[in-house]
């Protein structure tokens, strides 16, 4: 995440993160403080060249994703339902922790519960723990450790590096009115989509006058009268964190579950018969701009076979959140299950999952198609794309 000003924002990542619940946020405005006038250019060219810097403070996250009610589910990945199942419908604070040249450390306590994902750059690997299942996954081998830590919960910086890097001529960029984030002064960028068709209207970034860090961000959808997805800190400083925060020891009868990221073995040599899976790619099939719909080609089969089969991505999902079996093992499965039909419908076209975000459509053949746009949308474009 922290390189990420190089990423596309395509709008699979969009949809991508809507469904698997790792996007969410909360409402940054308190005051209205007197700066220097700046334009939108200017503004986007302070945010791009800014200086990545380290900082820690707590995030609140609000989600309004068009999800109905969840607070009936049990468990999902091993955490209670007030925790990572608040990131999808609710509001969650979240304790964050970002130092580019050692680390990144996210942390979610839910009172009952907690979840933690940090990981460490010097080491080359991450960890994601849950201690209501007391369980936990290693990983290794990823090309950058804090991308895994820090994609478990979203932050301002995040969405802001997303939103810069969409900026086409598609999009008509404002200064709005100047707000006050975690106690600092901030601008208000606000990026809209110039052509009708996408869900997306309007996506706020809240900016620090001094830093020109991202404290905020909102991202409005033409299906609901309420930020869908807003996120901003309660209070941040940009001190150095203290290193033993991206050291992870899990607790004494954890059960741990590795993962190789690297494609080889634990001697470093590529395992008999594996090779490294290619990137997958996507290509635009309909639509332009916000409202564009890809098709995405290269993924596992394993991954748009689960995807196809709701069932099957619930079971799937259960088994690698390490809670499959054993403590909580039945009510997470009824839990993903249920989450994962709220959000599924099976159409003539293939498998679809919507929200106020976007679609994905996933057709009996394995194409996989979504964008940032109505339903309606991505099941035209795989009836034109067969």
């Amino acid at each position: 995440m922290i390189n990420s000003r190089k990423a596309v924002w395509a709008a699979p990542v969009v949809v991508a993160a809507a469904i698997g619940a790792i996007i969410a946020y909360a409402g940054p405005a308190t005051a209205s403080p007197d700066l220097p006038s700046v334009t939108p250019e200017q503004l986007i060219a302070n945010v791009a060249g800014a200086d990545v810097t380290a900082f820690s403070g707590n995030v609140t996250v609000k989600s309004n994703i068009g999800l109905p009610d969840l607070s009936s589910l049990e468990s999902i990945f091993g955490m209670q339902a007030n925790g990572l199942v608040s990131l999808l419908t609710g509001t969650t604070n979240v304790k964050v922790a970002v130092d580019p040249k050692v680390g990144a450390r996210a942390e979610i306590d839910s009172g009952t519960s907690a979840y933690v994902a940090v990981a460490n750059e010097s080491s080359g690997d991450a960890w994601l723990y849950s201690s209501a299942s007391n369980s936990a996954t290693h990983i290794t081998g990823a090309s950058a450790p804090s991308d895994t830590a820090t994609a478990t919960v979203p932050t301002p910086q995040t969405i802001a590096d997303q939103a810069i890097s969409a900026i086409t001529p598609s999009t008509s960029l404002s200064v709005a009115a100047n707000t006050t984030v975690a106690g600092r002064p901030a601008y208000t960028l606000v990026l809209k989509p110039s052509d009708a068709g996408s869900v997306i209207s309007e996506v706020d970034l809240f900016v620090d006058a001094t830093t020109w860090f991202p404290l905020g961000a909102q991202v409005w959808s033409t299906q609901s009268s309420a930020a869908a997805l807003d996120v901003a800190f309660t209070s941040i400083t940009y001190n150095a964190p203290a290193a033993s925060l991206f050291s992870f020891t899990p607790p004494s009868g954890t059960a741990i579950q590795n993962m190789d990221m690297s494609g080889s073995d634990k001697t470093g040599t590529a395992t008999s018969g594996q090779t490294q899976p290619a990137s997958p790619t996507t290509k635009v099939v309909a639509g332009q701009g916000w409202a564009s719909v890809v098709e995405i080609s290269g993924l596992p089969s394993q991954i748009t076979d689960a995807l196809a089969d709701p069932s099957t991505l619930a079971s799937s999902l259960s088994q690698s959140s390490g809670s499959g079996h054993g403590r909580g093992g039945m009510g997470n499965m009824g839990s993903l299950n249920q989450l994962i039909g709220s959000l599924v419908q099976q159409t003539a076209q293939g498998t679809l999952y919507s929200t106020y975000l976007g679609a994905l459509l996933v057709t009996p053949s394995g194409h996989v198609f979504a964008g940032a746009v109505p339903a309606s949308a991505v099941q035209a474009a795989a009836q034109a794309n067969p």
